[in-house]
């Protein structure tokens, strides 16, 4: 299977902009690990909600997927202490 198709809403966009190299870095792996073993990889859906959560340290990116269409959509990404305050 190949690595699945990421989408970047602008949210996660400009938030992941902002963050210094290194943590980009960070993310990018992860991310990276998750698009390639996409229906093997841990997701941990949010409780009362449609996003999954992925921990990067102290950050957290939220995200949909769909496995059968090979896609993930990234939409928030930022500290765990003012991530889930999202809507």
């Amino acid at each position: 299977m190949a690595a699945a198709l990421q989408i970047w809403s602008p949210t996660f966009s400009r938030a992941f902009d902002a963050f210094p190299s290194a943590f980009q870095t960070d993310v990018i792996r992860k991310r990276d690990d998750m698009r390639t073993r996409l229906t093997a990889f841990p997701h941990h859906r949010l409780t009362g909600r449609l996003e999954f959560g992925l921990r990067v340290g102290d950050y957290r990116v939220l995200y949909e997927f769909d496995a059968d269409a090979g896609r993930i959509v990234l939409h928030y990404v930022g500290h765990r202490r003012e991530i889930y305050k999202r809507t």
